[in-house]
């Protein structure tokens, strides 16, 4: 007769702690800092925007005005369109230019890329985060890691969605500004600084 023995090392202390660190984890996805959070706030839920000061915001309709103010041009004067629109235009060898539309208020509409790409996505990175935890619990992967490479996956899909974003469209005064038909793509800046923490 021989007689074989076998220790079997309990683990259940470890997994337990290894779940119980990553309860309360909430990994949050957006834009969170300086003037691209203002903007994809903007955007995401649509504002109207008024004068501060004046009675008129200056609306640039011609590619050469973007990012630049009024006073960066000489010659600008008002003109008065059949519609009965304002303009800041001037005459450049004997053609009329207009460079910004004198308007009282501009309406921007909703573009709800946030959480529409969240909406689109969330199931498909859940399944991939399922696929994961095993290897959190089992100790093959850092939590730190696995939490981030859930925020980078749901990120990376969100910024996809807003650049493919195609409704509402621009105006036509936008398209012909910016060059491009794309509503929330211009400088590129506002949808590459989507990121994503964890907080917990």
């Amino acid at each position: 007769m021989r007689i074989e023995t076998h220790t079997v090392r309990d683990r259940t202390d470890v997994l337990q702690r290894r779940l119980n660190d990553l309860n309360g984890k909430v990994i949050e996805v957006g834009v969170f800092d300086g003037e691209q959070r203002w903007l994809a706030h903007i955007h995401e839920f649509g504002c109207t925007i008024t004068p501060k000061n004046g009675k008129y915001l200056t609306v640039p309709v011609h590619p050469d005005a973007k990012g630049k103010r009024a006073s960066d041009f000489q010659g600008l004067f008002v003109y008065k369109s059949h519609s009965g629109e304002k303009m800041l235009a001037r005459n450049e060898n004997g053609n009329l230019v207009c460079y910004y539309w004198l308007a009282t208020s501009v309406n921007i509409p909703e573009r709800s890329f946030l959480r529409s790409g969240h909406d689109t996505h969330a199931n498909e990175v859940m399944t991939n985060a399922e696929r994961g935890i095993g290897q959190v619990i089992g100790g093959a992967m850092n939590i730190q890691t696995y939490l981030d490479m859930i925020g980078q996956m749901l990120a990376t899909k969100i910024k996809t969605f807003a650049r493919d974003l195609q409704q509402p469209p621009n105006s036509g005064i936008t398209q012909n500004v910016k060059g491009s038909s794309n509503p929330l793509v211009d400088t590129g800046q506002m949808i590459n600084s989507i990121t994503w923490r964890v907080i917990g």
